[in-house]
């Protein structure tokens, strides 16, 4: 058998870089999806500029105890596997991309985002979960904790995606050359 040169190694193979971001993204489709087929507004998750105690209390009390219920047993658990998927991607890009030669540094850039936003949001998810667990009960401290890591999600995730498009570039590049 012919020996593959460093840039094409064997355990993340190069096809990765267009299939797992590919994948990450069939999964936010779906993701999404699924939510508007529940009629669950994932209000919370999406939020930019962070939420308050009175945005939670007044999400969940338009939700009603049926739609909570659907959220909290339903969705945060397809959202928390979603998250994963995300987080898996990243550390493979940064592995893959480690592996061909690249600095950590690079690597990390590159596939960071999504590991690190994936994580995040597993963080979201399991308090997001604990706000649903002791409604009406709402804590000042755990609706800090779910908006702090929702916005680090939401910007970590962003900076993903263009960490995917360098990775995928990076990992073709000793191709055209």
């Amino acid at each position: 058998m012919e020996d593959l040169p460093t840039f094409y190694p064997t355990l993340i193979p190069l096809g990765f870089f267009f299939w797992g971001p590919a994948l990450v993204v069939l999964t936010l489709l779906l993701s999404w999806l699924w939510a508007r087929s529940l009629r669950v507004d994932r209000a919370l998750e999406s939020d930019f500029n962070g939420f308050t105690k009175e945005d939670v209390e007044k999400l969940f009390s338009l939700y009603g105890p049926e739609r909570r219920a659907i959220y909290r047993n339903k969705l945060l658990p397809a959202d928390l596997a979603f998250a994963l998927v995300y987080a898996v991607v990243g550390a493979l890009i940064v592995a893959g991309l480690s592996m061909r030669g690249y600095p950590w540094w690079v690597a990390t850039l590159c596939g960071g985002g999504w590991l690190f936003g994936g994580l995040c949001d597993v963080a979201e998810n399991f308090a997001i979960a604990r706000l649903l667990d002791r409604y009406p009960k709402v804590e000042d401290g755990t609706v800090a904790f779910a908006s702090g890591f929702t916005r680090l999600k939401l910007v970590l995730t962003g900076l993903g995606f263009v960490g995917a498009i360098a990775a995928y570039y990076l990992a073709f590049k000793p191709i055209a050359a």
